[in-house]
């Protein structure tokens, strides 16, 4: 077929266009090690979920490396934010350098009265000393990454030459792909940083129970299936971790990876396989 000047020029255009979305990457990987979980390890049965999930990370939402820590899983601690008194600040990132961690998680939800909440002003004030670790140093993980106290604090640590080297996300929507992963479009654009999603799941606020959450277990995993390997394609998103709720959560029990007996749901099969 012979091309004409302006039909070839539209294509070679498109084709540009294209290959710069990292949408339209091969669908494998682009980066090993991406997928996660955030748990608590003062849960029996822990890191048997972790090996049961194959996951590549994980972090406890505390700095102390635990004992028991699987194989082949990489630990990413986090200054969770109280108490924050410098020197036990100063104290946990230490600790955590010692060890050869290479990657530090900043304040949980300090936007939110009943997780860290710290002010702006408070979290700027601690992030020189988890500078002086020269550690790679994750955002407080907020509830809003794009809102007001998110962009009050990234204003304020390159006003005063902080360094962050990305940014972490947390995420509770409804079960749509496309609209999540251009929520985190937007965020990457506000703050040109790789992205951490340090939480996410599928929930349902206004559910009274889980049996009434209006998102079936079906359009999670359709979620599931759909959005991982748009994840696994996007540069800029270097590593995510699913919330894993209990099964009786009135919002997130329709997320769960695994059931009252700890077994995996469907959910937490294809989390497995991802």
């Amino acid at each position: 077929m012979i091309l004409n000047r302006r039909h070839f020029l539209h294509l070679s255009l498109a084709a540009a266009l294209a290959s710069r979305d990292p949408l339209f990457a091969a669908a494998k990987k682009t980066a090993p090690g991406k997928k996660g979980l955030g748990i608590a390890t003062r849960n029996p049965g822990w890191a048997d979920r972790l090996r049961d999930l194959r996951c590549d990370w994980f972090y406890t939402w505390g700095a102390d490396i635990p004992d028991d820590k699987p194989e082949g899983s990489e630990f990413i601690p986090m200054i969770w934010g109280r108490p924050y008194q410098p020197e036990k600040v100063a104290e946990a990132a230490s600790a955590a350098k010692e060890a050869g961690i290479k990657e530090l998680l900043g304040f949980n939800e300090p936007d939110k009265f009943n997780q860290s909440n710290i002010s702006v002003e408070k979290a700027l004030e601690l992030w020189p000393i988890l500078e002086q670790t020269g550690m790679r140093l994750g955002s407080p993980g907020c509830v809003h990454p794009d809102r007001e106290w998110m962009e009050a604090f990234m204003k304020g640590a390159k006003k005063r030459k902080l360094r962050v080297d990305f940014v972490c996300v947390h995420s509770y929507g409804g079960p749509n792909a496309k609209g999540f992963v251009n929520r985190l479009k937007k965020v990457h654009r506000m703050f040109r940083k790789p992205v951490w999603i340090t939480e996410f799941a599928v929930g349902d606020w206004e559910a009274a129970s889980a049996e009434q959450n209006r998102h079936r277990p079906e359009s999670v995993l359709r979620f599931m299936e759909e959005v991982l390997p748009m994840l696994d394609r996007l540069d800029f998103v270097e590593r995510y971790a699913w919330f894993p709720a209990m099964p009786d959560n009135r919002a997130l029990g329709t997320s769960a990876l695994f059931d009252q007996e700890g077994k995996l749901t469907k959910l937490g099969e294809c989390y497995r396989d991802a």
